[in-house]
């Protein structure tokens, strides 16, 4: 029987393999002696997870040690909110043994599919171990404040960005792929305890790394950093909202300026797949500088290429906010 795996990720990554289902190909072979040579050889592939968006993707990577083919539902480059599935997509979801992602209106368009999914397909919303935070009011003065991209319950979607959800993220992935037939348990809690050791430390070095710095405001083009300067005991203003899509008034523009030239506010943020015309003009108001923040939504192919991760990116948001908090 083939098992596919589907995840609610980005595009593949390029990681350090891990041990993870070392003997899941195996074994499926064995269990299909009556096949022909060329469909036992091509049995350990037929497993595939399919993730809604990257992050969820690292981690399936991670835990599998890349024995498992993981097919990325968000391209490199895009949007992990506003992506629409190919036919071809969904072709291979309904084919497929688990669906991860996360629900409650974060990809509207992996979630009109899943009712139409086969019962065959175990579908598993990571968000539901999660304590997801509400969507509140941030800076008096602003007008119109463009929370679109919440959730449907009101909740801030950008759960990931907090090592700490991560950590919950991988500790339910590794249930689930422990129920599968010929799934190597132990190398399982091991690949684990070896990711979340660095995820451990990841989130210890944000705790250090920020608790001394001449300003605690962090202003960015949109609403994605709250649970990382939530722990970190950050306060942060987003340019546009929740909803990157929507441009702010020019009272809240300015309201903006006026809170950040307060808060002695250096460096104004932006992202990867966001314009910088908002943050620049924020910048110039103030006589700040600008500097990219990555929410790691995704990558783009070149920087999957060039060995790109969920660490390596948080350690570089890591030494921007130093830098632009001016830390000690």
């Amino acid at each position: 029987m083939r098992m596919v795996l589907i995840i609610s990720i980005v595009t593949p990554m390029k990681l350090t393999p891990r041990h993870g289902l070392l003997f899941l190909g195996s074994l499926v072979t064995l269990s299909l002696t009556a096949c022909s040579g060329n469909e036992a050889e091509t049995s350990a592939n037929s497993i595939a997870i399919a993730a809604s968006f990257y992050p969820i993707e690292e981690i399936v990577t991670n835990l599998s040690g890349g024995t498992i083919g993981v097919v990325g539902l968000t391209p490199p480059g895009a949007g992990a909110h506003d992506m629409e599935l190919t036919s071809e997509q969904l072709a291979e979801l309904e084919e497929s043994d688990v669906l991860f992602y996360l629900g409650d209106g974060f990809q509207p368009g992996i979630e009109k599919v899943i009712s139409s999914l086969p019962a065959s397909v175990r579908v598993v919303d990571l968000l539901e171990r999660l304590t997801v935070r509400d969507i509140v009011p941030q800076l008096e003065g602003l007008e119109g404040e463009t929370d679109g991209e919440a959730l449907e319950s009101g909740k801030d979607p950008h759960v990931w960005l907090d090592p700490a959800n991560m950590i919950i993220m991988a500790n339910e992935v590794r249930d689930v792929l422990k129920d599968l037939q010929g799934a190597d348990k132990k190398a399982l809690d091991s690949s684990l305890a070896e990711y979340v050791a660095e995820l451990t430390t990841l989130g210890s070095e944000f705790d250090n790394g920020l608790k001394d710095c001449e300003s605690n405001v962090i202003v960015t083009s949109h609403r994605a950093f709250e649970y990382l300067a939530a722990r970190t005991n950050l306060k942060q203003i987003a340019i546009a909202g929740v909803n990157p899509d929507s441009e702010p008034s020019t009272k809240s523009m300015q309201a903006i300026a006026k809170f950040a030239k307060a808060n002695n506010v250096s460096t104004i943020f932006f992202e990867a797949l966001l314009p910088e015309d908002l943050a620049q003009t924020i910048a110039n108001e103030i006589g700040a500088k600008t500097d990219l923040l990555d929410p790691i939504e995704g990558f783009s192919q070149e920087d999957l290429d060039a060995g790109a991760s969920y660490i390596v990116a948080q350690r570089s948001n890591l030494e921007r906010l130093r830098t632009g908090l001016k830390c000690k």
